[in-house]
């Protein structure tokens, strides 16, 4: 299957130190305050509710560049990106009434078959394929509406979902604007919110911080960290550009055998390059990247010399990173493979460290 991961929609460029930022959110229409709005910058961990007089504060920022969010229960979320090296550290956000009226936005109680066909489907679409079904829960699936156009599956939600994820430690808010899945493709797109989840003993937080660098090594941020940082055999990735047309041919020979006219061997430091006069980094090759992690063994391998999960990489016009591997453009990489099956339920925060 293949999966273009369209998950956090989110620029960030990080350099070392930490900052602050504050702020008011108020109604775009009555330039009134909205007391217990929610802000956050996308895809973090970072993120408050504006006080009584709609004010608030983000703390312990890494500089760099980020999506600003504001929401409210009403109010269509709003966005905006913001660069803590340059700009002023106190922004105001407007919110806009939401003009859905109350019928619109009523839960249905009742749901039909054809309904929780849909949702079994959304679940596996959107949490992934290899969950634990029992640590990882859809809080508030009713809020969910699929239908069937045209031999596509879509999915929209009247109200933020909300993901409790007991096996990474995580409460994840997650606004969703739409789910598209064909016969070949699944993508997803929209704002995401991480809380921590409070461990109930010391032993369920190191499970958690277990779970949550098994849930990083192998993964997409994992090789592309290591790709900036020209550390791809060190942390336990092999990889190839494949010629063109090799996708066609098929997966034939060997993994490691480059007398094929499948790939050639590459160093990450020849196709990561500095992009222009900016902090990010381009991925200069439209070459998709054929790759294994070889520090993690599956039963039914793709090629028998290489027993590791397999992924392939493909361009999808400019893809940009930041100095610490974060992709800018989610839709500007599509994978398949085992990287493509990964789903919200495995998906770590943008500022995770391991």
């Amino acid at each position: 299957m293949k999966l273009l991961f369209c998950l956090l929609v989110t620029f960030a460029v990080f350099s070392q130190e930490k900052q602050r930022i504050s702020g008011v959110i108020k109604d775009a229409k009555t330039k009134e305050v909205i007391p217990g709005a929610n802000v956050y910058l996308e895809g973090t961990t970072i993120g408050t509710q504006a006080d009584s007089l709609g004010q608030f504060t983000l703390k312990n920022i890494t500089r760099g560049r980020y999506q600003l969010v504001g929401s409210f229960v009403g109010y269509k979320p709003a966005f905006q990106f913001i660069d803590i090296n340059t700009q002023p550290k106190v922004f105001l956000i407007y919110l806009e009434e939401d003009n859905q009226t109350l019928d619109e936005v009523r839960v249905i109680a009742g749901r039909d078959k054809d309904w929780e066909r849909g949702l079994k489907k959304f679940e596996r679409a959107f949490l992934g394929d290899s969950y634990n079904k029992k640590e990882v829960r859809l809080i508030n699936k009713e809020v969910l509406n699929f239908e069937d156009v045209d031999g596509r599956f879509l999915a929209t939600a009247i109200a933020p979902l909300v993901i409790e994820n007991r096996s990474l430690g995580y409460r994840v808010t997650y606004t969703l604007d739409r789910l598209e899945q064909t016969k070949d493709l699944t993508s997803f797109r929209g704002l995401g919110r991480y809380e921590f989840l409070p461990a109930s003993d010391v032993k369920q937080q190191t499970r958690w911080n277990e779970n949550r660098k098994e849930a990083y090594l192998g993964s997409l941020s994992h090789f592309l960290k290591a790709m900036v940082e020209n550390r791809l055999e060190a942390e336990g990735f092999n990889a190839y550009l494949l010629k063109p047309g090799a996708q066609q041919i098929g997966r034939k020979g060997y993994f490691y055998d480059i007398s094929t006219n499948r790939h050639f061997p590459f160093q990450a430091t020849e196709i990561v390059k500095p992009y222009q006069q900016t902090d990010l980094l381009v991925l200069d090759t439209q070459n998709a990247i054929e790759l294994v992690y070889n520090q993690r063994r599956v039963s039914r391998p793709i090629f028998v010399d290489a027993p590791y999960p397999y992924t392939v990489l493909i361009p999808k016009g400019r893809v940009l990173l930041s100095q610490t591997g974060n992709l800018m453009d989610p839709f500007s990489l599509e994978m398949r493979g085992d990287m493509g099956r990964i789903g919200m339920a495995e998906l770590l925060p943008l500022d995770y460290t391991p």
